[in-house]
């Protein structure tokens, strides 16, 4: 879940390093284990597999814009990257990831700046084409987030905001039918955010061109807010953001247009203070995405 802006990017932004070791894949297990429960010990992601239960990111190529960068797993407990592998989708020329979440079967659904909806491998980043539309109801791009419908159940819902360009008019929530992929409009929402849903059936979403930016609890039929944090150290005309939730807490991916690279800062569910993780992390984060497999409380 991410937006991208080139504008105003310097050649000189330092160069992609990796955090972590891209030749194994065993981090996954500890990542993925969940090592909490949901919604008061609720163990309804017992059966989904440990691949469905990190943060996933997608990265940008800043040697090289029109490439579409990489699938890289987030470990939310140490705070460190691990490279999974080069996208290569059937996108149009020159498009590039935009937004993007995670199914509780562990795939990404990776939305494109040419408005185009692939689904990605979390393991080895091979991506398949879809039957989407792009534009529909208005949609052409959008920020986007799983929820489960009820806490006890594991059916869920694949929730939308934006419109036709990012800041350009009014944005909307609306969600996302399968398998017809089929946009379905709802309400206005205040901002252009990105979103993540829980295993808590609770929907959530950054904002981070407010004064001052704020992580929100939203009600995804109208679009109100029920629960907001205003999120400090953030700073400078936005270039790049992404969001997820994993164990109860919010990690923030932002880059603005004078930041060399990405940084991440954890919003703490219980107090709404934010925490600056990581100040720079050599890397140009775009997306993020988190199934509702993920833990709301770690034990």
């Amino acid at each position: 879940m991410g937006k991208l802006n080139f504008v105003s990017v310097a050649a000189t932004v330092c160069l992609i390093v990796s955090c972590g070791d891209s030749s194994s894949n065993n981090d996954v297990l500890v990542v993925g284990s969940n090592n909490g429960s949901n919604n008061g010990g609720s163990n309804i992601n017992d059966s989904c597999p440990p691949e469905a239960r990190p943060v996933y990111v997608v990265q940008a190529d800043l040697d090289n814009p029109t490439a579409q960068g990489k699938l890289v797993r987030f470990n939310a407990r140490d705070h460190t990257f691990t490279d999974i592998g080069q996208l290569n989708c059937p996108a149009s020329a020159g498009a590039t990831p935009f937004s993007m979440s995670v199914d509780r079967d562990a795939n990404a659904w990776v939305l494109y700046d040419g408005g185009q909806l692939f689904k990605v491998s979390t393991t080895d980043a091979s991506c398949e084409a879809t039957s989407y539309q792009p534009g529909q109801q208005g949609y052409d791009l959008f920020g986007m987030g799983f929820v489960l419908n009820n806490p006890n159940r594991e059916d869920e819902t694949l929730y939308i905001a934006g419109g036709a360009q990012v800041d350009v008019g009014q944005p909307r929530i609306g969600y996302l039918t399968f398998p017809d992929l089929t946009v379905h409009d709802s309400a206005p929402i205040n901002g252009w955010p990105e979103m993540s849903g829980t295993a808590k059936a609770e929907l959530w979403a950054f904002f981070p061109n407010t004064d001052p930016p704020r992580v929100a609890q939203i009600v995804p039929a109208t679009g109100e807010e029920t629960q907001t944090y205003e999120v400090t150290g953030i700073s400078g005309q936005p270039n790049a953001w992404a969001f997820a939730h994993w164990g109860g807490d919010f990690y923030l991916f932002y880059k603005s247009q004078s930041d060399p690279s990405t940084r991440v800062f954890e919003v703490h569910g219980d107090t709404g203070q934010t925490e600056e993780i990581l100040s720079d992390t050599g890397r140009y984060i775009v997306g993020a995405g988190v199934s509702t497999c993920a833990p709301t409380i770690i034990q």
